[in-house]
């Protein structure tokens, strides 16, 4: 199989993101990947499976094997000519705008160099598809058997036990600047009946954060322990803020809530319309009027089968086998 190239951008040992899962599950597949990771300390090379190596230098690589450059971070398009590349996927993850604006200059350099161009969202497909002949729709996944396990019987996390005097809203992910403070804010307000959890690390300043008796911010959790605080969540919430980079966003965390069983309610993105029975909000008013329904009936057994059977169809492995059969189809037209 070809060695599947990713140049340092995401910590593959912080919170999973898209290139993790995805070349995590290609390399199950049979790609060779190597996965460089110098965003920490590292040998030059760390093989963790027989198929998937973490490299700490860049310098430490054959340039003179032929590699698949899987391209996330735009300025990388700068750096291509130093490889010997056999094929470049570019994958857009997000829509460059907002705080992504920055990298919006590189986009025309991802398309230009890619033979293949996968897109996460519905909106990010349609800005593409005109502008390259090789663009395919593959949106965000889940670690199905991991999120699921929340259903299974478990102990109560500690810091959450205390809790517990009220049913839990729950959410986790980056505290990051596209969240609607004063709508989280306005609900807690609104509903002091309910506590609304919080982890994730903060990339906004605290001082942001909107506090109340009922808002409980607990800090980052390694993903290995989501589903045991999932496991006693009543909701999950995507209390995103309704711009142009949210728009185009296919959120993670939507499909690991479903995986979990969990209802849930978001403020009004596109990219969810659909989406087993997630609550979409178009005003704060609707949003807690959801998060009523979500609390009081969003545990019904058909309704949790419903969530789990979508999360099922829409595992990593599932996007991951996908993407193996268009590089297979690439590299078919390429050479023939």
């Amino acid at each position: 199989m070809d060695k599947i190239l990713y140049l340092p951008c995401f910590d593959f040992f912080n919170h999973p993101q898209r290139p993790q899962h995805l070349l995590w599950e290609l390399s199950k597949l049979g790609f060779e990947v190597i996965y460089c990771n110098v965003t920490r300390s590292l040998p030059d090379f760390v093989r963790i499976s027989p198929t998937f190596t973490l490299c700490g230098n860049v310098d430490a690589l054959d340039l003179k094997k032929s590699y698949i450059m899987w391209l996330t971070h735009g300025p990388y398009a700068d750096l291509l000519f130093n490889f010997n590349l056999r094929m470049v996927v570019s994958d857009f993850a997000d829509a460059t705008v907002d705080e992504f604006s920055q990298f919006a200059a590189y986009d025309e350099k991802k398309l230009e160099a890619a033979d293949l161009v996968l897109a996460a969202s519905q909106k990010i497909f349609d800005d593409l598809y005109n502008r390259h002949h090789n663009c395919h729709l593959i949106k965000n996944g889940v670690e199905f058997e991991h999120f699921n396990r929340s259903l299974s019987k478990g102990r109560i996390p500690q810091d959450l036990a205390k809790l517990m005097t009220k049913p839990i809203i729950g959410f986790w992910g980056v505290l990051a600047p596209w969240l609607d403070f004063p709508l989280i804010r306005t609900a807690a307000d609104m509903r002091p009946n309910y506590n609304f959890v919080f982890l994730g690390a903060a990339s906004t300043p605290v001082v942001n954060l909107p506090q109340g008796k009922n808002i409980f911010y607990l800090g980052p959790r390694n993903k290995e322990v989501l589903p045991d605080y999932a496991r006693w969540f009543d909701t999950a919430i995507i209390p995103f803020e309704v711009k142009p980079v949210t728009l185009a966003a296919d959120p993670l965390k939507a499909y690991e809530y479903l995986a979990c069983g969990l209802p849930v309610v978001s403020t009004y993105l596109p990219q969810l319309e659909g989406m087993a029975d997630v609550m979409l909000s178009r005003t704060p008013e609707e949003f807690i009027s959801n998060l009523d329904r979500a609390v009081f009936s969003g545990k019904n057994p058909e309704a949790i089968e419903s969530r789990i059977a979508f999360a099922r169809r829409n595992s990593w492995g599932m996007r991951a086998a996908q993407v193996a059969k268009i590089i297979d189809d690439t590299l078919a037209f390429k050479i023939g």
